[in-house]
Formats: structure tokens, C-alpha cells, sequence
């Protein structure tokens, strides 16, 4: 029978414990390397942010909320993927000749996929990121003009004078009169 640290060393040593260590080291760099690129985020978007002070709160948060969670999202997908494939290569998967076409084929078929949402969600980000307009402003895009109900990465939602509920996709937001701002 074998002493506890026979067994203990024998365990230690073996080929599993090693891999599931380097597998537990690679994601904790990885997590803090998603920790470090949110604060930077967060670093860089201040600026942006304290545009709005003035602004209704909960819409402030919405805002906060999109334009520091869309690239956080993305770099933790990214990171998180690359970890993976590390991960998967310490035990031993060769993910470079069979994971890795399928997963950029599978990108591939999403971007084509989806476009124009995507399309969509770009221009949302980037009209929130430019403060262009907020809800509750009185702006004109095109001939449709209204006050802003509620901006959202897909679309604009705006309010006639009428009352009626106008739905804009934001790819299809081009310039824009905002009658609320400069009047001071």
C-alpha cells in the first residue's frame, strides 16, 4: 500500500492535473485580460458618457448600459474564444484543423445572414455614441419629424405631432435637424 504522498505525488504528476492547471492558469489570464479591456473601455467611453448629464436617468442608463456593453460584449466573446481554442489545444485538440474552418464558416454565414440588422445595430451604436439625439428631443430626419420616443440599437421610434408611432431602422437614418438643442 502506498503512502498518502506516493499518491499524492503520483496524481500531481500526472499528464491530467497538469493539463487541467495550465487549462485553469490560461483561463484566469484570460479573465483578467477581460477585466483590464472593461475598465479600459469604460476609461475611454467616460468622456462620451458625460454628455448626457442633464438627461432623464433612466434613459442615461439605457444609454450607459449599450454603449459600454456592445464592445465589452465583443472583446469578452473574442477572449473568451481564443481561451477556449487554447484550452482545447492543452488537452490535446487540434483545433487549427478542425474547429477552426468551421467556426469562421459559421461566422461567415451569420455576417451574411444578418446583414442588415447588423447594419441596424452599427448605426444605433454610433448615433448613441455621437449623442445625436435623445428621447424626448424634437428632431426631423428626411420629411418624418417628431420627438424621440426611444432609441434602441435597431431603430428610432419616433412621435408625430398626430400621435402616431413612427418606426425608423437606423441604417436608414441620414442627417438630422435637432430642434430641442442649441436653442439656449
Amino acid at each position: 500500500m502506498e503512502s498518502f504522498f506516493a499518491f499524492f505525488r503520483r496524481i500531481w504528476m500526472s499528464g491530467l492535473t497538469n493539463q487541467l492547471v495550465r487549462a485553469i492558469l490560461i483561463a484566469a489570464v484570460f479573465e483578467l485580460l477581460v477585466w483590464l479591456t472593461h475598465r479600459w473601455i469604460q476609461r475611454k467611453l467616460g468622456p462620451v458618457l458625460v454628455r448626457d448629464v442633464g438627461a432623464d436617468p433612466s434613459a442615461r442608463v439605457r444609454r450607459r448600459r449599450l454603449l459600454l456593453g456592445v464592445p465589452t460584449l465583443l472583446v469578452r466573446a473574442v477572449l473568451y474564444l481564443i481561451a477556449l481554442l487554447m484550452i482545447l489545444r492543452v488537452f490535446g485538440l487540434r483545433t487549427d484543423a478542425e474547429l477552426l474552418p468551421v467556426g469562421l464558416a459559421l461566422v461567415a454565414l451569420g455576417l451574411v445572414a444578418a446583414n442588415a440588422a447588423l447594419r441596424d445595430a452599427l448605426s444605433g451604436y454610433l448615433i448613441l455614441y455621437d449623442h445625436i439625439y435623445a428621447e424626448g428631443d424634437e428632431i426631423v430626419i428626411g420629411d418624418i419629424e417628431g420627438i424621440v420616443d426611444q432609441i434602441s440599437l435597431r431603430c428610432t421610434r419616433l412621435r408625430a405631432a398626430d400621435g402616431e408611432l413612427i418606426t425608423i431602422p437606423n441604417r436608414k437614418v441620414g442627417a438630422v435637424v435637432n430642434r430641442s438643442r442649441g436653442k439656449e
